[in-house]
C-alpha cells in the first residue's frame, strides 16, 4: 500500500514538473490562464566542405562541394542563400545531366549545394587566402537570418592544391 502511495506521489510530482511553465498568470481583467509564448531559437548555419583538399587534376569532382548545414533554428521555406568569395568562383554541377554551370564569385540561390573552384582564375605567382561567406536572408524583409564563413588555404607556394582550413 505504501508503494502505491509513493508511486502516485512520484506521478504527481512528474505531472507538476511537466506542466510547470506552460501557463502563465492571466493578464488583469482576463479570465483564466493563457499560454506562455515560446521563443524561437536563432538560426545558426555552418558550411560543410568536401573534399577537404582539392586540386584541378582531380577527376572525381569539379571543386569543393559546399553545403549549408542548419545547426539550430528554423530556415524559412523561401530563404535565400548568398555565397560570396574573394578568389575563384561558384559552380553548379548535378547528377541529372552532370553539366557544369558557372555561377560567378557571388551567387544567390536556395539551400542546395554549390561547388567552389579556382580553375577559371588566371595563374598567379602565389594564390591568396580564400574566404567563402554564406549569408541566409528572409527575402520579403531582407533580414539577415544567419552568416557563416569558411577559409581555404593552399598546399605549397604555387597554390596547386586548395585546403579547407576553418569555418565558423
Amino acid at each position: 500500500m505504501a508503494e502505491r502511495v509513493e508511486i502516485l506521489g512520484i506521478f504527481a510530482v512528474l505531472a507538476a514538473i511537466l506542466t510547470c511553465g506552460c501557463m502563465g498568470p492571466a493578464p488583469s481583467g482576463q479570465p483564466g490562464p493563457f499560454p506562455v509564448p515560446t521563443v524561437a531559437a536563432p538560426l545558426v548555419v555552418a558550411i560543410n566542405a568536401t573534399p577537404p583538399r582539392y586540386n584541378l587534376a582531380m577527376s572525381s569532382t569539379i571543386g569543393i562541394r559546399l553545403t549549408p548545414v542548419n545547426t539550430s533554428g528554423i530556415i524559412p521555406q523561401d530563404a535565400q542563400f548568398t555565397w560570396q568569395t574573394n578568389f575563384g568562383g561558384f559552380y553548379h554541377w548535378g547528377a541529372s545531366d552532370f553539366k557544369v554551370t558557372e555561377l560567378g564569385s557571388k551567387y544567390t540561390g536556395t539551400e542546395e549545394p554549390v561547388y567552389w573552384s579556382f580553375f577559371a582564375e588566371q595563374s598567379t605567382k602565389e594564390s591568396p587566402l580564400v574566404t567563402v561567406n554564406l549569408k541566409v536572408t528572409e527575402p520579403s524583409t531582407g533580414e539577415i537570418l544567419a552568416n557563416a564563413s569558411l577559409g581555404i588555404g593552399w598546399d605549397g607556394p604555387n597554390g596547386f592544391t586548395a585546403v579547407v582550413e576553418d569555418s565558423d
